[in-house]
C-alpha cells in the first residue's frame, strides 16, 4: 500500500482525488496539507474534502510536517506551493505527481529535473481519454501538419487563472513534436473564460475545403481524480525517473 499526502484539500480536483483515493485498497492518505491559518488545518481530510466522513488523516499547514510519513505526494495546487512541495520531495527523497498548471518556464524546468533524483510525474491532465487522445493529435500533425494550420480552443470556468490550460499546451507541444515542418509557435490558441462550462478542448486542423476537428469534453472532474489514483498506484516503487500518463495506460 502506497502512502500519501494530498496538498490543497479543498481544491476543485483535490477534493476528489481524496475522496477516490479514500475508497482504494491500495491507497491510504497519510495527510494533507493547506495553506497557513486556514480554518481547517488540524481537521480531517475527509470532512475538509467535503466527503462526508473521515479519512483517518489531519490536514497540516507545512508539507514538512508531514513528509516524512509519506511514500508519495499529490500535489494539484498553485504554482508557489508546488515549489515548496518540489523542495521538499527532493530533501526527503519521496515521490511527487504534480498536476498544477500555470508555471513559468524556469519552473516547468524545475519540475521536470527533479526525474533526476526521485519518481517524478509533471501531468497537466490525467484523464486516460485525453491522453489516448493527445496520442491520435500527434499521429493527425505527422500526416496533416504540412497541409493545415492548427487551432486549439480551451474552455473553462470563469475562475480557472492560466490560459492556455496545461493541457491544451501538452497537446500542441505532442503535435508541434510530430509535425513535419511546425513549432509550437505555429499552433494558435484561444482560451475561453466564461461561467462554469465542462472543461473542453477542441482542436482543428484547418485545411483548404475541409476541417478536422478532435474534441475532449469532460462533465465530472472524476475522471482526472481516477486517473491520479492510477498515477499514484502506477508510481509506487519506482525508481527515480520522469513518468507520464502514457505509462501509466500502457502499464
Amino acid at each position: 500500500m502506497v502512502k500519501i499526502v494530498i496538498t490543497a484539500p479543498r481544491g476543485q480536483m483535490d477534493r476528489l482525488i481524496v475522496a477516490a483515493a479514500h475508497k482504494r485498497d491500495d491507497i491510504q492518505i497519510v495527510g494533507g496539507v493547506g495553506a497557513p491559518e486556514r480554518d481547517y488545518i488540524g481537521k480531517d481530510i475527509g470532512l475538509v474534502a467535503g466527503m462526508g466522513e473521515a479519512a483517518g488523516a489531519p490536514v497540516y499547514d507545512d508539507i514538512e510536517k508531514i513528509i516524512d510519513a509519506c511514500d508519495l505526494v499529490v500535489d494539484f495546487s498553485t504554482t508557489e506551493l508546488s515549489m515548496k512541495v518540489l523542495a521538499s520531495c527532493l530533501a526527503h527523497k519521496k515521490a511527487l505527481i504534480c498536476g498544477t498548471t500555470g508555471f513559468r518556464q524556469e519552473q516547468t524546468e524545475a519540475l521536470l529535473a527533479a526525474g533526476e533524483k526521485i519518481p517524478m510525474m509533471k501531468a497537466a491532465n490525467t484523464s486516460y481519454v485525453v491522453n489516448v487522445m493527445q496520442k491520435l493529435l500527434a499521429e493527425a500533425a505527422s500526416k496533416l501538419g504540412s497541409k493545415c494550420k492548427i487551432e486549439i480552443i480551451d474552455m473553462h470556468s470563469e475562475t480557472k487563472l492560466d490560459a492556455p490550460s496545461g493541457t491544451a499546451i501538452e497537446l500542441a507541444e505532442a503535435m508541434a513534436e510530430s509535425a513535419p515542418d511546425k513549432c509550437i509557435d505555429d499552433i494558435v490558441f484561444h482560451s475561453v473564460r466564461a461561467g462554469n462550462p465542462p472543461s473542453t478542448h477542441r482542436i482543428i486542423f484547418g485545411c483548404m475545403g475541409e476541417k478536422m476537428e478532435i474534441s475532449h469534453d469532460a462533465y465530472d472532474w472524476r475522471c482526472y481524480a481516477e486517473g491520479a489514483c492510477d498515477a499514484v498506484s502506477f508510481l509506487a516503487g519506482k525508481g527515480p525517473g520522469l513518468y507520464t500518463m502514457e505509462d501509466v495506460i500502457e502499464g
